[in-house]
């Protein structure tokens, strides 16, 4: 866990040093999305493959949808009770 970050603070500092590179922004905002389609990917294969998972989707499947909406309705409304706060402020204009 203490390699993970150093690197992540290591990049993040060279991230920093390169920040004015227009053209390599846009190769990296290109190769972090085609990054996360293949996580997903492998994300789905391992879970695909194991049994245990799938033996007990119908129990867990439920739990996880039920979770995942209430964190999105959570967001949403944090989302408007932040936005109305900024705006009441005068902050947003």
């Amino acid at each position: 866990m203490f390699k993970v970050l150093i690197l992540l603070i290591a990049s993040a500092g060279v991230g920093y040093m390169l920040r004015r590179k227009s053209g390599l922004r846009k190769i990296l905002s290109h190769s972090t999305s085609i990054t996360i389609f293949i996580l997903l990917f492998m994300f789905g294969l391992s879970i695909g493959s194991n049994e245990s998972i799938l033996s007990n989707i119908h129990k867990d499947g439920f739990k996880a949808g039920a979770i995942a909406l209430l964190g999105v309705a959570g967001s949403v409304a944090a989302t408007t009770v932040c936005v109305k706060l900024i705006n009441r402020k005068g902050g947003g204009k």
